[in-house]
């Protein structure tokens, strides 16, 4: 009898330790993939020039025009909210880029930077929503 008060005693115990254990609950990184709508500026100036990115599976990404036409190709990563991605314009134009944004999800914005070639920083600033 003293055994089996002793086995209640510690499933007892032991019961409250498991439902007393909190669950650790991770906030999955937001979906970027799509197409994204809006707009850049030139140094410090408020971005008001039209931008459009397409972020594909696979980590492809395109520039796309105003006119739906695709610009410029290249890749993206996201690593805890944070976009890395770098493209070039379609052949006949030298010009690459390299940007770098923060997905922001109070208002489900990308917010960054953009800048030529290798750099991020040396363009200027950039914002864009999903339509």
């Amino acid at each position: 009898m003293k055994v089996l008060k002793i086995a209640l005693i510690a499933l007892f115990a032991s019961g409250i330790f498991v439902a007393c254990k909190k669950e650790k609950t991770e906030n999955p990184a937001p979906s970027i993939e799509g197409r994204w709508v809006g707009k850049y500026g030139f140094g410090n100036d408020v971005p008001s020039i039209y931008f459009s990115l397409n972020f594909k599976a696979g980590g492809v990404i395109e520039e796309i025009s105003s006119s739906d036409q695709v610009k410029g190709t290249g890749t993206w990563t996201m690593m805890d909210n944070v976009i890395n991605a770098h493209y070039s314009w379609l052949p006949g134009n030298p010009n690459s880029f390299t940007i770098v944004a923060a997905f922001d999800a109070s208002t489900g914005k990308l917010l960054g930077n953009w800048g030529y070639g290798s750099s991020a920083t040396d363009g200027g600033l950039w914002e864009m929503t999903k339509p």
